[in-house]
């Protein structure tokens, strides 16, 4: 149900009850008396209008019952040209309290007024009866007594007629604007036949196409266009309430907005709310649009649908495309809520679990493990992952040393260190450019063998080192 944030909760329930025992969709909105109401194409939905009393003079209006009388502090406002309901007066005249039209309910008054209990409603028992219940329930039950079964009653005797008429003109006219196309194209073709000599066979083997297009398309009457958009529409229309919630055709495409959209799948329903489908009527792209973004997840509104708004019909899309091209819209709906409540497990762009929103993926370790670096590994935090443990261990096993010593993200740096210092010379230590404490400590390397090795050694800069003459000199 539908319904301005101003409508009181009470109220909103009783039309919640009014929405499940007509199964049907209840509208409801607040609007001051005299403030022209929105007029919506006709659709089975019930409209509910109620007139405040704001930038208006009070008066008491008084409201009889069968056990109590209401004196409410707001005018009464009767519109023109309604079936009215109300209550009958001492008298026996009605005393209107709304009026129904179509399938729009206009309450005269601020029934708000009646649930909040704020002090503007006066109450007076008949008859020696005591007070009891709320007022705004018994005057919406008086109301919603008469007025829903004439709402009702209008709805199912409503024959559509100037709907169909508009879907009959629309459909016409688009199959009249692609004739014209295709005569414009013969007519130029034409022209550059005799214009370009080198294009002549491509050219007339075109106008062929067009001209059998042409001759199939005028075997096909404008009557009996006229009876099967007809009948389409009426198919169309049996679909409302049920699978759709509205439609419009345009003068490029038809519009059919869906009723919510779920999936059961693997034990869970997934819901996904409402979609706009955009059915091109002639050339264009067809694009499936969710209808507010409470469903949509990182940018995508169903697990087929991108978030360009194109979906990704699969081994469906030759069909729906060869339907929407013949005009076949009514197959074309109903092949597309189909595609809207079923999942292809093996090319979605985004998982259906991923509309769950206490979902886990159990993949999340192993992609991260599978496309992260050994180093990355071995500094992440995440201890519920299980390939954290030993991480720092693979990496220092797997990359090479110089590139671990430099790094010193982990604890073992040092046993990288030691590794290094064991498979080289002191030597080899001191001209290393690696930031390590041996890397060019003479002192080190002088220590590790006690000078035994300084004579003759290549690396002259050192301080120890001793030539071989001065040497045999000191001897």
């Amino acid at each position: 149900m539908h319904c301005d944030n101003n409508i009181h909760p009470g109220l909103a329930a009783l039309l919640r009850f009014e929405e499940q025992r007509l199964e049907l969709p209840v509208e409801v909105h607040s609007r001051a008396i005299g403030e022209l109401p929105v007029i919506h194409p006709f659709r089975p939905v019930v409209e509910v209008t109620i007139h405040s009393r704001r930038h208006l003079p009070k008066e008491t209006f008084p409201i009889l019952l069968s056990d109590e009388l209401l004196e409410v502090t707001v005018p009464a406002y009767v519109g023109r040209d309604e079936q009215l309901v109300g209550f009958n007066d001492r008298d026996g005249s009605l005393c209107p309290l709304a009026g129904v039209t179509g399938n729009r309910l206009n309450i005269y008054f601020d029934l708000n007024e009646l649930f909040s209990g704020n002090g503007s409603v006066k109450r007076k028992p008949l008859n020696g009866s005591k007070l009891s219940g709320n007022p705004g329930n018994k005057v919406a039950e008086l109301i919603f007594s008469q007025a829903m079964p004439i709402i009702l009653g209008n709805i199912r005797r409503h024959d559509w007629g100037e709907e169909r008429n508009k879907y009959v003109r629309t459909k016409l006219e688009a199959r009249l604007r692609m004739t014209a196309e295709w005569q414009r194209s013969i007519r130029q073709n034409d022209q550059a036949i005799e214009e370009k000599t080198f294009e002549i066979s491509n050219l007339a083997r075109k106008n062929a196409e067009l001209r059998e297009r042409l001759r199939a398309y005028n075997l096909l009457t404008l009557k009996r266009l006229e009876r099967e958009a007809k009948e389409e529409h009426t198919l169309l229309v049996q679909m409302l309430g049920r699978s759709i919630r509205a439609l419009e055709a345009g003068a490029e495409k038809l519009e059919v907005l869906t009723t919510p959209i779920s999936i059961d799948y693997g034990g869970y329903l997934y819901e996904f709310g409402g979609f706009t489908m955009e059915l091109p009527l002639g050339n264009g792209q067809l694009t499936i649009k969710p209808t507010d973004n409470d469903h949509v997840v990182e940018g995508y509104p169903h697990p087929h649908i991108s978030s360009d708004n194109v979906p990704c019909l699969g081994n469906i899309g030759a069909t729906v495309a060869q339907l929407t091209g013949e005009g076949k819209l009514y197959e074309a709906v109903a092949l597309l809520l189909e595609f809207l409540r079923s999942y292809n497990e093996e090319n979605p762009y985004l998982k259906i679990e991923r509309w769950d929103p206490d979902w886990e993926d159990d993949d999340r370790f192993e992609s991260c493990y599978n496309n992260a670096s050994l180093s990355d590994c071995a500094t992440c935090n995440d201890w519920d992952c299980g390939y954290r443990d030993g991480a720092a261990r693979r990496c220092l096993e797997n990359t090479d040393t110089e590139d671990c010593i430099e790094c010193a993200a982990c604890d073992l740096r040092e046993d990288a260190v030691r590794g290094c210092r064991e498979n080289h010379e002191p030597f080899e230590c001191v001209e290393c450019g690696v930031s390590c404490p041996w890397a060019g400590n003479t002192r080190l390397c002088r220590e590790t063998h006690d000078g035994e090795e300084c004579a003759g050694c290549a690396h002259i800069e050192c301080q120890y080192y001793e030539r071989e003459e001065e040497t045999a000199v000191a001897a």
